[in-house]
């Protein structure tokens, strides 16, 4: 906290919020490439690939593409913090996972870092590139019998079991806690080596994956000295979690925003902060937005819903929240209504032609339309689109007319 109030005297202007502009149009559009999916497809095959993925947006409203650097807690790129998403593996547990580690080793050994490429290409474009952070994407160590926790869970993930969340009964779940500081500390390792590259800000999606704390003891002690009761006689939700968890979570990006801060003035730049948050969940998470925009952290905020999209609810609050801060309040859209990611088994299934799998369904352009038109109406400054790489479904969002509320 120290070095962030130095560095906020110096340069007061350079660290306010800056939220992005919007890119030919009226309202903020924002897309999240996952980084993960293309290559596992083949979608993504090489540097080019990607290249032409983020300069397709060019002509379009698209502002922002943020891309994922990690599936659970494993790199994209050549990492040295983490390691490379399946590497030490010979067995994959689906046809895609083979590809997309044999594609990202690949332009690894060749020493192409896909975080500065997806970069390097959405400037040219014209657009800015914010690297993306899964708060909490690891697996369950029995997943599909090991084979795809092994692909995307981190040495760090296995090596310390200790760090887990616990439940109230003890028993050990494989989310990681961030009530531990080693825990913080290695996600902040992620976060400073993605603010080397020439990128032009931070998202922490929180919607991948809660909880973010359980019982654990740093919190059962916590609980025990602020409230003189037994943590293990309250349930997860009790609002008493709250603050506790609101101190260490608020604590983290504070620290996210002064390592960004700092890297901003070495580049003479401001680098953005952006969260993704659940509507409603989000204090259980120990997302204490509020403090964040009172304090000028955030430059762009994205209020959605986790699970499947179609969701339906009321972002005027948020905008109210976010008034006077400098942060634009973006509507977050998750395409997928039905569907869900192939399993190891459907995927030997399909690979024999015994199955067949419907596609997913998506939400619709004249859906994506009259959505935006009812969040334009209630203030919001644009809309983030998760888990949709279908360009001709963007084409004018970012000028649909606010809907009339009656």
């Amino acid at each position: 906290m120290k070095h962030f109030l130095i560095l906020w005297a110096l340069a007061p202007a350079l660290f306010a919020a800056q939220p992005p502009k919007p890119h030919n149009a009226a309202k903020l559009i924002v897309v999240n490439d996952d980084g993960f999916s293309a290559f596992h497809s083949g979608r993504y095959k090489t540097a080019d690939d990607i290249r032409q993925a983020m300069l397709a947006f060019k002509n379009t409203q698209v502002a922002v593409t943020e891309w994922c650097t990690i599936a659970g807690s494993r790199a994209n790129y050549p990492s040295k913090v983490t390691q490379l998403i399946g590497d030490g593996m010979t067995e994959f547990p689906r046809r895609g996972d083979k590809l997309a580690h044999e594609t990202l080793k690949r332009m690894a050994d060749a020493g192409e870092n896909t975080l500065k490429i997806a970069a390097d290409a959405c400037h040219e474009a014209g657009l800015a590139c914010y690297a993306s952070l899964r708060m909490n994407g690891d697996y369950p160590a029995d997943m599909w019998g090991g084979g795809f926790p092994k692909f995307a869970n981190s040495t760090f993930w296995w090596q310390h079991p200790e760090f887990h969340v616990v439940d109230a009964k003890g028993k050990t779940s494989y989310r990681l806690s961030f009530a531990y500081l080693e825990v913080r500390e290695f996600k902040l390792g992620l976060l400073r080596e993605a603010a080397q590259q020439d990128i032009d800000g931070i998202n922490l999606d929180f919607q991948r994956h809660p909880v973010f704390f359980g019982f654990e003891q740093p919190m059962a002690d916590a609980f025990k000295s602020k409230y003189g009761i037994d943590a293990t006689t309250v349930t997860q939700d009790d609002p008493r979690w709250v603050p506790l968890r609101y101190a260490l979570m608020t604590a983290f990006v504070c620290e996210v925003r002064e390592l960004l801060n700092e890297a901003g003035k070495l580049k003479n730049k401001h680098l953005g902060l952006s969260v993704r948050i659940d509507w409603q969940k989000y204090p259980t998470w120990g997302c204490d937005v509020e403090t964040w925009l009172r304090e000028g952290w955030l430059d762009y905020l994205v209020v959605g819903q986790y699970g499947l999209g179609g969701y339906d609810f009321d972002i005027a609050p948020f905008v109210k929240m976010a008034h006077g801060s400098g942060c634009a309040v973006l509507f977050g859209e998750e395409a997928t209504l039905k569907g869900h990611d192939r399993t190891a088994e459907e995927d030997r299934l399909i690979a024999a032609g015994k199955l067949t799998l419907p596609p997913h369904v998506l939400l619709t352009r004249e859906e994506y339309q009259t959505r935006a038109a009812k969040a334009f109406a209630a203030g919001a400054d644009g809309l983030h689109l998760f888990n949709d790489g279908r360009k001709e479904v963007f084409k004018g969002l970012g000028d649909v007319k606010a809907a009339v509320q009656r």
